[in-house]
């Protein structure tokens, strides 16, 4: 049984996490790593080799007809590609789809996609499939996806091509050719991302751009059925949905709780078949409970103090560094999470191409140094400390833990922290607007390459506004990167990208993060997608109990 093999690594786990902090509100998604079981990770390699439904695995001769998911994002809007944000991109990619499939070797697959080619350095075509059709009946077209990316750019999305593509022409009804600004050797990997996701023109035309009503039209396995905003959303089957047989569970529905506590309580209580991020504090009280186990992945993210540069409280780069300084890494990591994740060794996660220890620890692997913060700061002109604020989201109960250590740690360097803490829609506007010092924030190399991270602080790119870092040398040192074929050197040129972040402390990671769920063993075919999280339930069985 799967709850067995998993029993043991999720008690080490929580034996970790002895510290009993106090939250600064609400709970949120925090996750861990471990194998998928043989099911799991058999349907991962299916999907990712595209194979009919006829070859995936079989469902029990009794099941349910509804799936039911809880989780913690309620996405105010079903606008693909509306938001950079994990969770939200998860809800929008059962109804939306991409041109490509990054599967769990992190190589990118053509989806709706069927072939593409380098007609040269910066020019790419992509042949569609043909056939497929929208969850309204109409046909999905190479119209569709210039119109889908374009507007996008327009309306300054956080798309991951937002800026790459100067130029998107249909030549006919199933190819599209894009021009880029550079070339871009990871460009399938980046139209692999659920931020790329299709939607329809006419829907949106014929509808006024509604995303909460008739413009929700997309070729995903599943159809919006109900949305209640704060509780519910209800997903239907695409009865047009072109991989035949699937979704294997025809309705699906994703509760919305925002405490990842409360989401441990609803996992222990069984009254979901699949939990997301519960508490991880609680895994092994989790696995614990008959006929539920804890599945977990380590990601592609890593979770970051971010510095707003052009704030005047922490413009000065000696301030930013004496707070990077008086802070503790590892300790508090290990405080907040145990042994769940991992904390940071470099500046993206030891999987990603560019990370580069010695880059980490010449910057901030030293621990907490409190005198060295001090003469920082004094040297900045705060020779009698400073206040400064960090923004948190309410509903993560890592992130104000990670946030309340520190502010315990910078204290005898002279630096009185107060913690803003917000929900996650009010945050997302707060830093749009600029108005944060810091703030605790994930990135997410969703290439597999440090370029992942890197393009969301690129100009124009709507990650941008939470660093506001102005450096041309960085920039065009990004853009070389891109245009990069070596992958050897391209990862060299990743690692020198992330220095230039770190030497002028404009971002501190933190925590490589783990992806964990809390899973009904009469579940099969689900698995923790690691690169975006976006988690695919198209293939996922209830068996009856």
């Amino acid at each position: 049984m799967r709850k067995n093999m998993k029993k043991a690594l999720s008690i080490m786990l929580a034996l970790g996490m002895v510290f009993n902090l106090t939250a600064c509100g609400g709970g949120a998604a925090t996750e861990t790593k471990e194998a998928a079981s043989t099911t799991q990770a058999a349907v991962a390699t299916t999907a990712a080799a595209n194979q009919p439904a006829a070859e995936q695995p079989a469902a029990e001769s009794s099941t349910s007809d509804t799936l039911l998911v809880v989780a913690h994002y309620d996405p105010g809007t079903f606008r693909p590609g509306n938001g950079d944000g994990q969770a939200y991109n998860r809800i929008i990619r059962q109804i939306y789809e991409p041109l490509f499939f990054l599967n769990q070797e992190g190589v990118a697959e053509p989806w709706l996609a069927e072939s593409y080619e380098w007609v040269d350095d910066v020019t790419f075509k992509v042949k569609l499939r043909e056939g497929i059709k929208f969850s309204d009946g109409s046909d999905f077209t190479s119209e569709d996806v210039v119109w889908t990316i374009t507007k996008a750019q327009e309306d300054a999305l956080p798309v991951s091509v937002y800026g790459l593509i100067e130029e998107i022409e249909a030549p006919d009804a199933h190819t599209v050719v894009m021009t880029l600004a550079y070339p871009t050797g990871s460009m399938p990997a980046r139209l692999a991302s659920p931020m790329t996701c299709i939607a329809s023109k006419a829907a949106y035309e014929a509808n006024n751009g509604d995303y909460l009503g008739g413009a929700i039209v997309g070729t995903g396995p599943y159809t919006l059925a109900e949305y209640v905003p704060g509780d519910m959303i209800t997903y239907a089957a695409n009865e047009y949905y072109w991989r035949e047989g699937e979704p294997k569970t025809p309705n699906m529905q994703y509760r919305i709780v925002g405490s990842d506590t409360t989401r441990a309580t609803e996992a222990k209580a069984k009254t979901a078949d699949i939990v997301i991020n519960p508490n991880s504090r609680e895994i092994a009280a989790m696995d614990a409970v008959d006929g539920i186990s804890v599945i977990s992945e380590l990601c592609a993210s890593t979770t970051y103090m971010l510095f707003n540069t052009t704030n005047p409280a922490v413009s000065d780069p000696l301030v930013r560094e004496a707070f990077s300084r008086a802070i503790n890494i590892p300790g508090t990591m290990k405080l907040v999470y145990g042994d769940f994740g991992s904390p940071a060794s470099g500046m993206v996660g030891p999987a990603i191409l560019g990370y580069d220890n010695e880059v980490f620890n010449t910057y901030f692997g030293a621990g907490s140094d409190i005198e060295t913060a001090k003469q920082l700061l004094a040297e900045a002109g705060y020779p009698n400390g400073i206040d400064l604020e960090i923004a948190v989201e309410s509903s993560s109960t890592a992130n104000c833990n990670i946030a309340e250590a520190m502010q315990a740690q910078v204290q005898p360097a002279g630096i009185n922290l107060k913690i803003n803490a917000m929900d996650s829609s009010t945050m997302v506007e707060y830093l749009a607007q600029g108005k944060h010092q810091m703030c605790i924030y994930g990135w997410t190399s969703t290439t597999m390459e440090a370029d992942g991270m890197l393009q969301q602080i690129q100009p124009g790119a709507a990650g941008l506004k939470r660093v506001n870092y102005d450096n041309q040398e960085f920039f065009d040192l990004y853009t070389k990167g891109c245009g990069t074929q070596d992958y050897a050197e391209r990862g060299e040129i990743w690692s020198d990208c992330l220095e230039m972040l770190a030497s002028d402390y404009v971002l501190v990671p933190l925590w490589h993060k783990a992806l964990c769920a809390a899973v009904k063993d009469n579940v099969e075919g689900f698995y923790l997608t690691t690169d975006y999280e976006e988690h695919y339930f198209q293939w996922t069985v209830v068996n009856e109990e």
